[in-house]
Formats: structure tokens, sequence, C-alpha cells
């Protein structure tokens, strides 16, 4: 990338969630010359040209970084110290970063850099244009960041706004979600096919029930539902039984709260790490 150019939005990390945000940006009506992105390899940078020819990509973070305005941060967070050191005397008070790392709290994120900071936790959904985001407002940004950021990720499902303190919660259940559905979605295709159903038509109904009921849920409450399938005696009924013998809901509130515990661990590890990396850099001056 040469010849003077200057991107608007900057997106460091252009695997899966990194694209999809260059997708939501350009969704969003902005033109694909202020869109620029980074990858770490010369085979990653053809591939991103063939699926996004019309924004710059570059294997520098500074090119990028250096005159945008929004810089998305989306890469892995055993990346960042690496990421921030190479960038972070650029990203000043003028630029909004957004952060897609899970794990990295905006109380650090304020530390390493002097950026107008907004923590973002999508799932993998945006991929679809179906996902869930949770937004927390960092260090220094204002209301205006905060919508852009709403409207950015509402470009591709749900933005929804909370208090930093739920992030962790938030990513073991609606971030991890889409994995949780997948399985569900999985044991009822089986099931299908236990009951004598064929592969391909378990498979089908499985998807479309899941589908009908998450709209069903967005009217009526799970238990509104179940009076209404459950006939006395019935199939259902019976089904229902067995799950609550077996604990299928006690089950599901492990799988999630498991995903908690995991978070806040990770949380511990990607931040400890961070600031003892920055304590020994201000030791070593």
């Amino acid at each position: 990338m040469g010849g003077g150019f200057i991107a608007k939005y900057a997106v460091i990390g252009l695997g899966k969630i990194g694209t999809a945000m260059v997708k939501a940006l350009l969704k969003m009506g902005i033109q694909g010359n202020e869109v620029a992105g980074s990858v770490k390899s010369e085979r990653r940078l053809r591939k991103v040209q063939e699926e996004l020819p019309e924004i710059q990509v570059t294997l520098s973070n500074r090119e990028i970084v250096k005159g945008a305005e929004v810089v998305i941060l989306a890469v892995k967070p055993r990346q960042v110290i690496d990421v921030v050191k190479d960038i972070g005397a650029l990203l000043n008070d003028s630029k909004l970063l957004i952060s897609v790392v899970a794990g990295l709290s905006t109380r650090v994120l304020g530390k390493l850099t002097r950026a107008r900071v907004i923590r973002a936790m999508p799932n993998i959904s945006i991929l679809e244009g179906s996902g869930v985001t949770a937004v927390s407002r960092g260090p220094r940004a204002t209301d205006l960041d905060v919508e852009f950021t709403c409207n950015l990720f509402n470009t591709v499902g749900k933005c929804y706004l909370v208090d930093e303190e739920y992030m962790n919660a938030i990513t073991a259940l609606s971030g991890s979600g889409p994995a949780y559905v997948a399985m569900i979605a999985e044991a009822l295709w089986e099931a299908g096919i236990l009951v004598g159903l064929p592969s391909d038509l378990a498979w089908s109904l499985s998807i479309d029930v899941i589908e009908s009921g998450a709209k069903l849920l967005n009217s009526r409450k799970p238990w509104e539902i179940v009076s209404d399938v459950a006939t006395p005696g019935g199939v259902t009924i019976s089904g229902i039984k067995y799950a609550e013998e077996r604990g299928l809901k006690g089950l599901l509130m492990g799988v999630v709260e498991s995903a908690y515990r995991r978070s806040m661990e990770v949380q511990r590890i990607i931040e400890d790490t961070i600031e003892n990396n920055l304590h020994d850099s201000e030791s070593s001056k």
C-alpha cells in the first residue's frame, strides 16, 4: 500500500471476525477506498484481496493506522502485546479504538493506548448478518463513539450496550452460544436418525424446529409454549419428563457456568501477562 493512501477505517487482523467487520463497514455505506486492513502473511493477503477487492490490504499495521480515525482491533489475545507495541504510539485521542479481542478489558486497553476505547464481544453469527454483539464504553469514548459502534454492529445483527462487568458472562452465553446451539442441532439430527428418519430429512427438521422455536420465543415465554404443545398424557410431556429426570436444564446451565469461569480465568491470564510485560518494559528504561 503506498502512493500516499490514507484509510479512515483500519481493521487490524483480517481473520473471520475482522473480515466481517470490513463487510459491516461497507454495508454501512462506507466506501471501499476508505477502508484498509492488515494480515500476517502474503498468503492471507492474496486471499483477502480476492474476497474484498474494494479495500486496501497490507502486512503493515502502522501503515493503515497512521491516518485512520477508527481502528478495529481484531487479533488473537496472544498477539495484542506485539501489535500494540507496534502501533501504540499512533493510537492517540483523535482515534476511536474498537476492540473485539476476547478477555481484554477497556481498563488495560486504556493503559496501552491514548485512544478513545470501546470493547465489543460479537459472536460468530455476524458472518451471516445475524450476530449478537455486546458493547461497553471504555476510557475517553464519547456518546458519538458508542452510537457509531452500535450502528456498525447493528448492520450485522443486534447490538447491546452493556456495563463491562457483564462481559465475561456475555462471552459465555452469547459469545459461545452458537457452538451450544450447533451441539443441540446435532443431537436433534442424530435423534431423528435414531427414531428412523432419513438423515437429510432429520437434519432439515432439526434446523427448522430451532429457527421456528426461536421465532416463537420472540413473543412468548418458554412455559407458554410448553403449555400449548404438551397435552395431558401425550407425546411432548413424556419427552419433557425424560429431560427433567436427566437434568437437561441443569446441564445447559452448567455448560454456560463453566464457560463463564473459563472466560474469567482467560481474562486474568491475558491481562496479567500484558501488565507484567508493561512493568518489565518500564523497569528496563
